[in-house]
Protein backbone atom coordinates (compact mmCIF):
# COMPACT_ATOMS: atom_id res chain seq x y z
CA UNK A 1 0.00 0.00 0.00
CA UNK A 2 1.00 3.63 -0.48
CA UNK A 3 2.54 5.13 2.62
CA UNK A 4 2.05 8.78 3.48
CA UNK A 5 4.57 11.05 1.72
CA UNK A 6 6.61 13.81 3.32
CA UNK A 7 5.85 16.13 0.39
CA UNK A 8 2.56 16.09 -1.55
CA UNK A 9 4.27 16.27 -4.94
CA UNK A 10 6.03 12.96 -4.38
CA UNK A 11 2.65 11.10 -4.70
CA UNK A 12 1.89 12.36 -8.19
CA UNK A 13 3.35 9.40 -10.03
CA UNK A 14 1.72 10.25 -13.34
CA UNK A 15 4.89 9.77 -15.35
CA UNK A 16 7.88 7.48 -15.19
CA UNK A 17 10.12 10.39 -14.24
CA UNK A 18 7.95 11.20 -11.25
CA UNK A 19 7.95 7.57 -10.23
CA UNK A 20 11.74 7.41 -10.35
CA UNK A 21 12.03 10.55 -8.25
CA UNK A 22 9.57 9.09 -5.75
CA UNK A 23 11.48 5.84 -5.46
CA UNK A 24 14.81 7.64 -5.23
CA UNK A 25 13.57 9.69 -2.32
CA UNK A 26 12.01 6.65 -0.68
CA UNK A 27 8.78 8.58 -0.14
CA UNK A 28 6.14 6.12 -1.35
CA UNK A 29 5.71 2.40 -1.80
CA UNK A 30 5.41 0.94 -5.32
CA UNK A 31 1.91 -0.48 -5.14
CA UNK A 32 -1.40 1.27 -4.47
CA UNK A 33 -3.96 0.04 -1.96
CA UNK A 34 -7.59 -0.49 -2.88
CA UNK A 35 -10.66 1.27 -1.48
CA UNK A 36 -13.67 -0.83 -0.50
CA UNK A 37 -16.84 0.15 1.32
CA UNK A 38 -20.15 -1.41 2.21
CA UNK A 39 -22.71 -0.29 4.75
CA UNK A 40 -22.99 -3.31 6.99
CA UNK A 41 -21.75 -1.22 9.93
CA UNK A 42 -23.30 2.13 9.10
CA UNK A 43 -22.61 5.02 6.76
CA UNK A 44 -18.89 5.52 7.51
CA UNK A 45 -16.59 6.28 5.77
CA UNK A 46 -19.14 8.15 3.64
CA UNK A 47 -20.15 11.62 4.80
CA UNK A 48 -22.62 14.23 3.56
CA UNK A 49 -21.24 17.39 2.00
CA UNK A 50 -22.14 20.65 3.75
CA UNK A 51 -22.47 22.51 0.42
CA UNK A 52 -25.75 24.44 0.28
CA UNK A 53 -26.95 22.72 -2.91
CA UNK A 54 -27.34 19.49 -0.88
CA UNK A 55 -28.95 21.14 2.18
CA UNK A 56 -32.20 19.16 2.01
CA UNK A 57 -30.77 15.78 1.03
CA UNK A 58 -32.03 12.80 2.99
CA UNK A 59 -29.61 9.88 3.24
CA UNK A 60 -29.98 6.71 5.29
CA UNK A 61 -28.50 3.26 5.67
CA UNK A 62 -31.18 0.60 5.31
CA UNK A 63 -30.63 -3.16 5.15
CA UNK A 64 -26.90 -2.66 4.77
CA UNK A 65 -27.04 -0.23 1.85
CA UNK A 66 -26.91 3.54 1.27
CA UNK A 67 -30.35 4.88 0.34
CA UNK A 68 -31.11 8.29 -1.21
CA UNK A 69 -34.54 8.84 0.32
CA UNK A 70 -36.05 11.86 -1.45
CA UNK A 71 -37.17 12.46 -5.01
CA UNK A 72 -36.39 15.70 -6.89
CA UNK A 73 -33.22 16.21 -4.90
CA UNK A 74 -29.52 16.96 -5.33
CA UNK A 75 -27.25 14.61 -3.41
CA UNK A 76 -23.62 14.97 -2.39
CA UNK A 77 -22.07 12.14 -0.36
CA UNK A 78 -18.43 11.06 -0.47
CA UNK A 79 -15.87 8.83 1.20
CA UNK A 80 -12.16 9.69 1.39
CA UNK A 81 -9.65 7.38 -0.28
CA UNK A 82 -6.74 7.38 2.15
CA UNK A 83 -4.05 7.38 1.01
CA UNK A 84 -5.08 8.60 -2.47
CA UNK A 85 -5.20 5.81 -5.02
CA UNK A 86 -2.71 6.03 -7.89
CA UNK A 87 -3.24 3.70 -10.84
CA UNK A 88 0.22 2.18 -11.27
CA UNK A 89 -1.18 -0.61 -13.44
CA UNK A 90 -4.97 -0.81 -13.89
CA UNK A 91 -7.92 1.10 -12.50
CA UNK A 92 -11.07 -0.79 -11.54
CA UNK A 93 -14.10 1.07 -10.20
CA UNK A 94 -17.17 -0.92 -9.22
CA UNK A 95 -20.38 -0.48 -7.28
CA UNK A 96 -23.86 -1.93 -6.94
CA UNK A 97 -26.97 0.17 -7.50
CA UNK A 98 -30.68 -0.61 -7.23
CA UNK A 99 -33.28 1.71 -8.75
CA UNK A 100 -36.12 0.90 -6.37
CA UNK A 101 -38.37 3.52 -8.03
CA UNK A 102 -36.89 3.24 -11.51
CA UNK A 103 -34.98 6.07 -13.15
CA UNK A 104 -37.20 8.65 -14.84
CA UNK A 105 -34.84 11.61 -14.90
CA UNK A 106 -31.53 11.77 -13.13
CA UNK A 107 -28.30 9.97 -12.44
CA UNK A 108 -27.14 6.97 -10.45
CA UNK A 109 -23.45 7.34 -11.18
CA UNK A 110 -20.31 7.94 -9.10
CA UNK A 111 -17.39 10.31 -9.38
CA UNK A 112 -13.79 9.56 -8.48
CA UNK A 113 -12.64 12.94 -7.15
CA UNK A 114 -9.12 14.24 -7.55
CA UNK A 115 -6.86 14.41 -4.51
CA UNK A 116 -6.69 16.44 -2.39
CA UNK A 117 -10.38 16.89 -1.58
CA UNK A 118 -12.43 17.65 1.52
CA UNK A 119 -15.37 15.23 1.40
CA UNK A 120 -17.37 17.42 3.78
CA UNK A 121 -17.16 20.47 1.52
CA UNK A 122 -17.01 19.14 -2.05
CA UNK A 123 -19.66 20.07 -4.64
CA UNK A 124 -20.48 19.64 -8.34
CA UNK A 125 -17.50 21.81 -9.33
CA UNK A 126 -14.96 19.60 -7.55
CA UNK A 127 -12.60 18.12 -10.18
CA UNK A 128 -12.88 14.41 -10.83
CA UNK A 129 -10.74 11.77 -12.51
CA UNK A 130 -13.56 9.54 -13.78
CA UNK A 131 -17.34 9.81 -13.80
CA UNK A 132 -19.05 6.46 -14.27
CA UNK A 133 -22.56 5.03 -14.10
CA UNK A 134 -26.18 5.33 -15.23
CA UNK A 135 -27.80 8.58 -16.35
CA UNK A 136 -31.25 8.84 -17.88
CA UNK A 137 -33.55 11.74 -18.76
CA UNK A 138 -35.55 12.37 -21.92
CA UNK A 139 -33.48 11.26 -24.90
CA UNK A 140 -30.47 10.56 -22.65
CA UNK A 141 -30.17 6.90 -21.69
CA UNK A 142 -26.57 5.84 -21.16
CA UNK A 143 -23.93 4.62 -18.78
CA UNK A 144 -21.44 7.47 -18.44
CA UNK A 145 -17.73 6.85 -18.81
CA UNK A 146 -16.12 10.31 -18.71
CA UNK A 147 -12.39 10.66 -18.31
CA UNK A 148 -10.93 14.05 -17.32
CA UNK A 149 -7.38 14.75 -18.40
CA UNK A 150 -5.26 17.88 -18.74
CA UNK A 151 -3.71 18.87 -22.05
CA UNK A 152 0.00 19.41 -21.24
CA UNK A 153 0.39 21.96 -24.03
CA UNK A 154 -2.51 24.26 -23.16
CA UNK A 155 -3.04 23.40 -19.50
CA UNK A 156 -6.77 23.01 -20.19
CA UNK A 157 -8.64 20.05 -18.71
CA UNK A 158 -11.07 18.26 -21.03
CA UNK A 159 -13.89 15.78 -20.41
CA UNK A 160 -13.58 12.81 -22.75
CA UNK A 161 -16.89 10.92 -23.14
CA UNK A 162 -17.35 7.34 -24.30
CA UNK A 163 -18.50 7.45 -27.94
CA UNK A 164 -20.88 4.48 -27.75
CA UNK A 165 -21.96 4.07 -24.11
CA UNK A 166 -24.21 1.18 -23.03
CA UNK A 167 -27.83 1.79 -22.07
CA UNK A 168 -29.03 1.92 -18.48
CA UNK A 169 -30.55 -1.15 -16.81
CA UNK A 170 -33.82 0.55 -15.90
CA UNK A 171 -35.49 -2.24 -13.91
CA UNK A 172 -35.72 -2.35 -10.11
CA UNK A 173 -33.26 -5.19 -9.52
CA UNK A 174 -29.70 -4.86 -8.16
CA UNK A 175 -27.08 -4.33 -10.88
CA UNK A 176 -23.30 -4.34 -10.65
CA UNK A 177 -21.53 -1.63 -12.68
CA UNK A 178 -17.79 -1.94 -13.30
CA UNK A 179 -15.35 0.16 -15.33
CA UNK A 180 -11.79 -0.94 -16.06
CA UNK A 181 -8.91 1.10 -17.44
CA UNK A 182 -5.98 -1.17 -18.21
CA UNK A 183 -2.27 -0.44 -18.36
CA UNK A 184 -2.29 -1.18 -22.11
CA UNK A 185 -4.53 1.89 -22.58
CA UNK A 186 -7.74 -0.03 -23.18
CA UNK A 187 -11.03 0.27 -21.35
CA UNK A 188 -13.99 -2.00 -20.59
CA UNK A 189 -17.45 -1.44 -19.12
CA UNK A 190 -19.27 -4.33 -17.46
CA UNK A 191 -22.84 -4.62 -16.20
CA UNK A 192 -23.56 -7.69 -14.10
CA UNK A 193 -20.21 -9.18 -15.20
CA UNK A 194 -21.18 -8.90 -18.87
CA UNK A 195 -18.90 -6.78 -21.05
CA UNK A 196 -21.04 -4.04 -22.61
CA UNK A 197 -18.32 -1.82 -24.13
CA UNK A 198 -14.56 -2.13 -24.67
CA UNK A 199 -11.74 -0.84 -26.85
CA UNK A 200 -8.66 1.39 -27.02
CA UNK A 201 -8.83 4.60 -24.99
CA UNK A 202 -7.30 6.55 -27.88
CA UNK A 203 -10.15 5.52 -30.21
CA UNK A 204 -13.19 5.21 -27.96
CA UNK A 205 -13.54 8.72 -26.51
CA UNK A 206 -14.93 12.03 -27.78
CA UNK A 207 -13.17 14.38 -27.97
CA UNK A 208 -10.23 12.02 -28.52
CA UNK A 209 -7.40 11.95 -26.02
CA UNK A 210 -5.03 12.71 -28.89
CA UNK A 211 -5.99 16.12 -30.34
CA UNK A 212 -5.96 16.59 -34.14
CA UNK A 213 -2.60 17.58 -35.66
CA UNK A 214 -4.21 20.24 -37.83
CA UNK A 215 -7.03 22.65 -37.04
CA UNK A 216 -8.90 25.39 -38.92
CA UNK A 217 -7.22 28.78 -38.87
CA UNK A 218 -9.75 30.92 -36.98
CA UNK A 219 -8.15 34.06 -38.46
CA UNK A 220 -8.69 32.93 -42.05
CA UNK A 221 -11.64 34.50 -43.89
CA UNK A 222 -13.40 33.80 -47.17
CA UNK A 223 -12.24 36.16 -49.95
CA UNK A 224 -14.81 38.69 -51.14
CA UNK A 225 -14.61 37.37 -54.71
CA UNK A 226 -15.06 33.72 -53.70
CA UNK A 227 -17.97 32.15 -55.59
CA UNK A 228 -19.56 29.25 -53.71
CA UNK A 229 -22.84 29.05 -55.66
CA UNK A 230 -22.71 25.80 -57.65
CA UNK A 231 -25.78 26.66 -59.77
CA UNK A 232 -27.07 29.91 -61.29
CA UNK A 233 -30.10 31.00 -63.33
CA UNK A 234 -29.64 30.45 -67.05
CA UNK A 235 -29.08 34.01 -68.37
CA UNK A 236 -30.18 32.97 -71.89
CA UNK A 237 -33.53 31.57 -70.78
CA UNK A 238 -36.75 33.59 -71.20
CA UNK A 239 -40.34 33.08 -70.22
CA UNK A 240 -42.46 31.45 -72.99
CA UNK A 241 -44.92 33.86 -74.64
CA UNK A 242 -47.92 31.69 -73.66
CA UNK A 243 -46.91 31.45 -69.99
CA UNK A 244 -49.74 33.02 -67.96
CA UNK A 245 -48.56 33.67 -64.40
CA UNK A 246 -51.97 35.11 -63.48
CA UNK A 247 -53.97 32.00 -64.35
CA UNK A 248 -55.72 30.70 -61.19
CA UNK A 249 -54.87 27.27 -59.82
CA UNK A 250 -58.58 26.33 -59.48
CA UNK A 251 -61.54 27.15 -61.74
CA UNK A 252 -65.27 26.39 -61.71
CA UNK A 253 -66.34 23.19 -63.44
CA UNK A 254 -68.19 24.34 -66.56
CA UNK A 255 -69.76 20.92 -67.03
CA UNK A 256 -71.26 20.73 -63.55
CA UNK A 257 -75.04 21.08 -63.20
CA UNK A 258 -77.16 22.10 -60.25
CA UNK A 259 -78.42 18.99 -58.43
CA UNK A 260 -82.04 18.12 -59.04
CA UNK A 261 -84.25 19.36 -56.21
CA UNK A 262 -81.86 22.10 -55.07
CA UNK A 263 -83.93 24.87 -53.39
CA UNK A 264 -82.19 28.07 -54.48
CA UNK A 265 -84.95 30.31 -53.16
CA UNK A 266 -84.92 28.77 -49.71
CA UNK A 267 -82.50 30.14 -47.06
CA UNK A 268 -80.34 27.71 -45.16
CA UNK A 269 -81.43 29.22 -41.81
CA UNK A 270 -84.86 30.55 -40.80
CA UNK A 271 -86.22 32.19 -37.62
CA UNK A 272 -87.28 29.65 -35.00
CA UNK A 273 -91.12 29.59 -35.22
CA UNK A 274 -91.38 28.30 -31.62
CA UNK A 275 -89.28 31.05 -30.09
CA UNK A 276 -91.05 33.75 -28.06
CA UNK A 277 -89.90 37.11 -26.83
CA UNK A 278 -88.62 36.91 -23.21
CA UNK A 279 -90.84 38.45 -20.55
CA UNK A 280 -88.13 40.81 -19.39
CA UNK A 281 -87.27 42.05 -22.90
CA UNK A 282 -87.31 45.88 -23.02
CA UNK A 283 -87.56 47.15 -26.61
CA UNK A 284 -86.34 50.61 -25.62
CA UNK A 285 -83.25 49.22 -23.86
CA UNK A 286 -82.67 45.95 -25.71
CA UNK A 287 -83.84 46.97 -29.18
CA UNK A 288 -86.10 45.08 -31.54
CA UNK A 289 -86.31 41.40 -30.67
CA UNK A 290 -85.46 38.85 -33.33
CA UNK A 291 -86.10 35.15 -33.04
CA UNK A 292 -82.96 32.95 -33.11
CA UNK A 293 -82.31 31.13 -36.39
CA UNK A 294 -82.56 27.38 -36.83
CA UNK A 295 -81.87 25.09 -39.82
CA UNK A 296 -84.53 25.38 -42.51
CA UNK A 297 -86.68 22.22 -42.23
CA UNK A 298 -87.36 22.35 -46.00
CA UNK A 299 -83.64 21.73 -46.62
CA UNK A 300 -83.60 18.45 -44.72
CA UNK A 301 -85.01 16.44 -47.63
CA UNK A 302 -83.37 18.51 -50.38
CA UNK A 303 -79.78 18.17 -51.70
CA UNK A 304 -79.21 21.79 -50.68
CA UNK A 305 -80.59 25.29 -50.23
CA UNK A 306 -79.57 28.82 -51.15
CA UNK A 307 -77.42 30.00 -54.04
CA UNK A 308 -75.64 27.17 -55.90
CA UNK A 309 -72.08 27.44 -57.20
CA UNK A 310 -70.26 24.92 -59.42
CA UNK A 311 -67.49 22.95 -57.71
CA UNK A 312 -63.86 23.97 -58.30
CA UNK A 313 -61.49 21.81 -60.35
CA UNK A 314 -57.78 22.05 -61.25
CA UNK A 315 -57.10 24.62 -63.96
CA UNK A 316 -55.42 22.84 -66.88
CA UNK A 317 -53.85 26.16 -67.95
CA UNK A 318 -52.28 26.88 -64.55
CA UNK A 319 -48.49 27.15 -64.62
CA UNK A 320 -47.67 29.43 -61.71
CA UNK A 321 -44.76 31.82 -61.50
CA UNK A 322 -42.05 31.31 -64.10
CA UNK A 323 -38.45 30.77 -63.00
CA UNK A 324 -35.38 30.50 -65.16
CA UNK A 325 -33.82 27.00 -65.18
CA UNK A 326 -30.58 26.44 -63.27
CA UNK A 327 -27.25 25.73 -64.95
CA UNK A 328 -23.73 25.01 -63.68
CA UNK A 329 -21.98 28.16 -62.51
CA UNK A 330 -18.79 28.63 -64.59
CA UNK A 331 -17.32 30.82 -61.81
CA UNK A 332 -17.94 28.26 -59.07
CA UNK A 333 -14.84 27.61 -56.91
CA UNK A 334 -16.30 25.07 -54.52
CA UNK A 335 -17.23 25.18 -50.85
CA UNK A 336 -14.87 27.49 -49.01
CA UNK A 337 -13.02 26.12 -46.02
CA UNK A 338 -10.51 27.88 -43.80
CA UNK A 339 -6.92 26.81 -44.25
CA UNK A 340 -5.44 24.29 -41.86
CA UNK A 341 -2.68 25.16 -39.42
CA UNK A 342 -0.69 23.22 -36.87
CA UNK A 343 -2.65 22.63 -33.68
CA UNK A 344 -0.74 24.30 -30.84
CA UNK A 345 -2.46 21.90 -28.39
CA UNK A 346 -1.44 18.76 -30.26
CA UNK A 347 0.39 16.07 -28.32
CA UNK A 348 0.65 12.29 -28.35
CA UNK A 349 -0.62 10.73 -25.09
CA UNK A 350 2.05 8.20 -24.24
CA UNK A 351 0.34 6.49 -21.31
CA UNK A 352 -3.15 7.88 -20.65
CA UNK A 353 -3.99 5.00 -18.33
CA UNK A 354 -0.99 5.87 -16.16
CA UNK A 355 -1.55 9.61 -16.41
CA UNK A 356 -4.63 9.57 -14.22
CA UNK A 357 -4.46 11.93 -11.28
CA UNK A 358 -4.51 10.47 -7.76
CA UNK A 359 -8.03 9.61 -6.59
CA UNK A 360 -8.86 11.25 -3.27
CA UNK A 361 -12.52 10.32 -2.80
CA UNK A 362 -15.45 8.29 -4.12
CA UNK A 363 -18.51 10.52 -4.46
CA UNK A 364 -22.20 10.15 -5.19
CA UNK A 365 -22.95 13.58 -6.67
CA UNK A 366 -26.24 13.45 -8.57
CA UNK A 367 -29.63 14.99 -9.23
CA UNK A 368 -32.64 12.65 -9.43
CA UNK A 369 -36.42 12.79 -9.70
CA UNK A 370 -36.70 9.30 -8.21
CA UNK A 371 -36.55 8.35 -4.54
CA UNK A 372 -34.92 5.24 -3.14
CA UNK A 373 -31.79 4.92 -5.26
CA UNK A 374 -29.66 2.43 -3.33
CA UNK A 375 -25.85 2.09 -3.46
CA UNK A 376 -23.64 -0.69 -2.10
CA UNK A 377 -20.37 -2.64 -2.56
CA UNK A 378 -17.97 0.12 -3.62
CA UNK A 379 -14.54 -0.80 -4.91
CA UNK A 380 -11.71 1.33 -6.33
CA UNK A 381 -8.43 -0.45 -6.97
CA UNK A 382 -6.41 -2.33 -9.52
CA UNK A 383 -7.58 -5.94 -9.21
CA UNK A 384 -10.54 -7.48 -11.00
CA UNK A 385 -10.51 -10.44 -8.61
CA UNK A 386 -10.57 -8.16 -5.58
CA UNK A 387 -13.43 -6.19 -7.12
CA UNK A 388 -15.50 -9.33 -7.49
CA UNK A 389 -14.70 -10.33 -3.93
CA UNK A 390 -15.90 -6.91 -2.75
CA UNK A 391 -19.27 -7.55 -4.41
CA UNK A 392 -20.08 -10.63 -2.33
CA UNK A 393 -23.44 -9.24 -1.19
CA UNK A 394 -24.44 -8.62 -4.82
CA UNK A 395 -23.67 -12.20 -5.81
CA UNK A 396 -25.62 -13.45 -2.79
CA UNK A 397 -28.65 -11.44 -3.92
CA UNK A 398 -28.37 -12.85 -7.42
CA UNK A 399 -28.07 -16.39 -6.06
CA UNK A 400 -31.17 -15.81 -3.94
CA UNK A 401 -33.02 -14.52 -7.02
CA UNK A 402 -32.01 -17.64 -8.94
CA UNK A 403 -33.04 -19.92 -6.08
CA UNK A 404 -36.44 -18.20 -5.83
CA UNK A 405 -36.90 -18.59 -9.58
CA UNK A 406 -36.05 -22.28 -9.32
CA UNK A 407 -38.60 -22.73 -6.51
CA UNK A 408 -41.29 -21.04 -8.57
CA UNK A 409 -40.38 -23.11 -11.59
CA UNK A 410 -40.48 -26.33 -9.59
CA UNK A 411 -43.84 -25.49 -8.02
CA UNK A 412 -45.33 -24.71 -11.42
CA UNK A 413 -43.91 -27.90 -12.92
CA UNK A 414 -45.24 -29.95 -10.01
CA UNK A 415 -48.75 -28.56 -10.41
CA UNK A 416 -48.64 -29.18 -14.13
CA UNK A 417 -47.33 -32.72 -13.71
CA UNK A 418 -49.89 -33.57 -11.03
CA UNK A 419 -52.72 -32.31 -13.19
CA UNK A 420 -51.58 -34.07 -16.36
CA UNK A 421 -49.88 -37.30 -15.28
CA UNK A 422 -50.78 -37.80 -11.65
CA UNK A 423 -48.43 -39.16 -9.00
CA UNK A 424 -46.09 -40.81 -11.48
CA UNK A 425 -45.43 -37.52 -13.28
CA UNK A 426 -44.75 -35.72 -10.02
CA UNK A 427 -42.23 -38.29 -8.88
CA UNK A 428 -40.36 -38.10 -12.19
CA UNK A 429 -40.25 -34.31 -11.91
CA UNK A 430 -38.92 -34.55 -8.35
CA UNK A 431 -36.26 -37.00 -9.50
CA UNK A 432 -35.08 -34.59 -12.22
CA UNK A 433 -34.77 -31.65 -9.87
CA UNK A 434 -32.97 -33.74 -7.27
CA UNK A 435 -30.30 -34.66 -9.85
CA UNK A 436 -30.05 -31.01 -10.88
CA UNK A 437 -29.54 -29.97 -7.25
CA UNK A 438 -26.67 -32.43 -6.82
CA UNK A 439 -24.90 -31.02 -9.89
CA UNK A 440 -25.42 -27.41 -8.81
CA UNK A 441 -24.15 -28.08 -5.33
CA UNK A 442 -20.60 -28.44 -6.64
CA UNK A 443 -20.35 -24.88 -8.00
CA UNK A 444 -23.28 -22.87 -6.60
CA UNK A 445 -24.28 -23.94 -3.09
CA UNK A 446 -26.91 -21.21 -2.68
CA UNK A 447 -28.64 -22.03 -5.94
CA UNK A 448 -28.53 -25.73 -5.10
CA UNK A 449 -30.15 -25.03 -1.75
CA UNK A 450 -32.97 -23.30 -3.55
CA UNK A 451 -33.50 -26.27 -5.85
CA UNK A 452 -33.54 -28.71 -2.91
CA UNK A 453 -36.10 -26.48 -1.24
CA UNK A 454 -38.20 -26.77 -4.37
CA UNK A 455 -37.99 -30.57 -4.17
CA UNK A 456 -39.12 -30.45 -0.54
CA UNK A 457 -42.09 -28.25 -1.47
CA UNK A 458 -43.02 -30.74 -4.19
CA UNK A 459 -42.94 -33.68 -1.77
CA UNK A 460 -45.11 -31.77 0.71
CA UNK A 461 -47.64 -31.17 -2.04
CA UNK A 462 -47.91 -34.93 -2.51
CA UNK A 463 -48.99 -35.29 1.07
CA UNK A 464 -51.87 -32.86 0.73
CA UNK A 465 -55.30 -33.62 -0.53
CA UNK A 466 -55.79 -32.30 -4.07
CA UNK A 467 -57.86 -29.10 -4.01
CA UNK A 468 -60.97 -28.65 -6.21
CA UNK A 469 -59.99 -27.75 -9.79
CA UNK A 470 -61.41 -24.25 -9.91
CA UNK A 471 -59.35 -21.13 -9.35
CA UNK A 472 -56.03 -23.02 -9.01
CA UNK A 473 -56.48 -24.82 -12.30
CA UNK A 474 -57.38 -21.57 -14.04
CA UNK A 475 -54.23 -20.00 -12.66
CA UNK A 476 -52.18 -23.01 -13.76
CA UNK A 477 -53.60 -22.70 -17.26
CA UNK A 478 -52.42 -19.09 -17.38
CA UNK A 479 -48.97 -20.06 -16.15
CA UNK A 480 -48.73 -22.90 -18.66
CA UNK A 481 -48.72 -20.38 -21.48
CA UNK A 482 -45.56 -18.83 -20.06
CA UNK A 483 -43.56 -22.06 -19.87
CA UNK A 484 -40.27 -21.92 -21.78
CA UNK A 485 -38.82 -24.55 -24.12
CA UNK A 486 -37.11 -26.33 -21.24
CA UNK A 487 -40.48 -26.88 -19.55
CA UNK A 488 -41.94 -28.23 -22.81
CA UNK A 489 -39.08 -30.68 -23.26
CA UNK A 490 -39.40 -31.74 -19.61
CA UNK A 491 -43.10 -32.45 -20.14
CA UNK A 492 -42.33 -34.56 -23.20
CA UNK A 493 -40.05 -36.69 -21.05
CA UNK A 494 -42.78 -36.95 -18.40
CA UNK A 495 -45.28 -38.26 -20.95
CA UNK A 496 -42.95 -41.02 -22.13
CA UNK A 497 -43.85 -44.54 -20.84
Amino acid sequence: SISACHDAWKCRNTTMVAALKRLALGGCAAAASAFTADFSSGMAPFAESSATRYASQAVAVEEGALVLKNANQMYGIAAPVEPPFVADDSLVVQYEVTLTDGLTCGGAYVKLLEAPVDVKKFDNESPYVLMFGPDKCGATDKVHFILRQKNPKSGETYEHHLKDPPRVKGDKKPHLYRAVIKADNTYAVYIDDKEEAAGPLLEGLEPPLEPPKKIDDKDDAKPDDWVDAAKIDDPDASKPFDWDEDAPKKIEDDEAEIPKGWLESEPVLVPDPEATIPDDWDVEEDGAWEAPEVPNPKCESAPGCGPWSPPLIDNPKFKGKWFAPKIDNPAYKGVWKPRKIDNPEYFVPENPAKSLKPIGAVAVEIWTTNAGITYDSFYVGGSLDDAKAAAESYYEKKAAEQAAAEVKKAEKAARKAAKQTGLRGVLKKVEGYAIQALEQGKAQPLAAAGTLLAVLVTLLMLCKKKAPASEDEDEDDDDDGEEDEDDDSDQMRLDEP
